[in-house]
């Protein structure tokens, strides 16, 4: 019996050595997890906080790919809009094109015209002064013929 009274206070006073590094064992654990807890805690608010800056940020890419969108179909509407003034632009400079060769081309005519007229009219001169050069002899035997009637009437 001493046997198992020395047996079990080796084993009351193991359990109680035991018992007591469990406890500081258990002690040191809640610390560490505690350590942990608050560790775990920041980490939750920080990824919180992420993802509310990323929420933010997608609105902020759907509000600019909206505006985006209405500022293509602007600019669609604008270039379509000077496309059709730069054709009508074109058109006119095309009509004036067409105007100012007709002009060339009466130009032309009418050059071609007063070519004909000044060669008429220098053929005109070439006779003209050819008459007047023989009415000048016309009027010199006139004179001679009247200057011979006068004497031979004397």
């Amino acid at each position: 019996m001493e046997w198992e009274k020395i047996a079990e206070k080796l084993r009351d006073m193991i359990i109680g050595e035991i018992k007591e590094e469990f406890k500081e064992f258990r002690a040191s654990v809640t610390g560490e997890l505690s350590g942990f807890r608050i560790a775990l805690e920041a980490l939750i608010a920080r990824q919180n906080s992420m993802e509310n800056e990323i929420k933010e940020l997608r609105k902020a890419i759907d509000e600019t790919n909206k505006r985006i969108d209405e500022l293509r179909i602007e600019l669609k509407t604008e270039i379509m809009k000077n496309t059709e003034r730069i054709d009508e632009t074109n058109k006119r400079i095309d009509d004036t094109n067409k105007r100012i060769d007709d002009t060339n081309k009466r130009i032309d005519d009418t050059n071609q015209r007063i070519d004909e007229l000044y060669l008429i009219s220098s053929h005109i001169r070439t006779d003209l002064n050819k008459a007047l050069s023989e009415k000048k002899v016309i009027d010199d035997m006139l004179t001679r013929i009247q200057r011979l009637e006068e004497k031979v009437a004397i």
